[in-house]
């Protein structure tokens, strides 16, 4: 199962409206502010979720009218908006996430948000962060990305744990083979395929494989 989990981030309408429609979804989560955005892209969200601090009024009453399930938490909790959507959408049996207005003005939720690709991934479901200019992955395996779905034409790796070990690369600009990348080090930084298929094997660690377009 896809699910899709619209939070309360920064988002860009005509990118994102073009993006849900190519798009396949099973269930939609709207999450907080992500509300409104749902309403605005003009999508009916399956479940709602949040604690509601940054929904106006008239946006609350809109959201009423839709008549779905709506799991109300306290301003004042342990996690965010966007981890408890997460968590219910891994509830719900998804297989895989993808996270819209997970980045934005506010660097704490966008570092946090990726985050939150590490605690999906150790619970086995496949989540990434999309944007204008970018999709957000964390691997921890083997990963093929073809040049026919890749989203952008740079693609940048960055260790999420200390050290990156066992990094192969085929069908890139910058091949590397039995490589180490270690947290604070630029290396794995604006690469490129040059095959239709590019391939990164890894043998420990957490990586983020971040696609890119200006």
């Amino acid at each position: 199962m896809h699910i899709l989990i619209i939070t309360g981030g920064g988002i860009d309408m005509p990118f994102t409206h073009s993006y849900i429609k190519e798009q396949t979804f099973d269930k939609i989560i709207a999450a907080d502010k992500g509300v409104q955005y749902a309403i605005q892209l003009g999508v009916k969200p399956d479940f709602i979720l949040g604690d509601f601090d940054s929904l106006g009024e008239k946006w609350k009453k809109k959201m009423e009218q839709w008549q779905v399930p709506i799991l109300t938490f306290p301003p004042e909790k342990d996690y965010t908006d966007t981890h408890l959507a997460i968590e219910y959408a891994i509830e719900q049996g998804a297989e895989e996430i993808t996270l819209l207005g997970a980045t934005g003005t506010r660097l704490d939720h966008t570092w946090a948000n990726i985050g939150l690709l590490q605690l999906a991934m150790k619970k086995g479901v496949h989540a990434h962060i999309v944007d204008k200019h970018n999709r957000i992955t964390m691997i921890c395996e083997k990963t093929v990305i073809k040049r026919e779905d890749a989203f952008g034409d740079f693609i940048s790796l960055i260790p999420y744990t200390e050290k990156v070990t066992g990094i192969t690369l085929t069908g890139f600009y910058y091949p590397l083979e039995d490589a180490e990348l270690t947290l604070g080090i630029s290396l794995g930084i604006s690469n490129e395929l040059v095959d239709e298929i590019g391939i990164i094997q890894i043998g420990r660690g957490n990586l983020l494989v971040i696609e890119s377009r200006d």
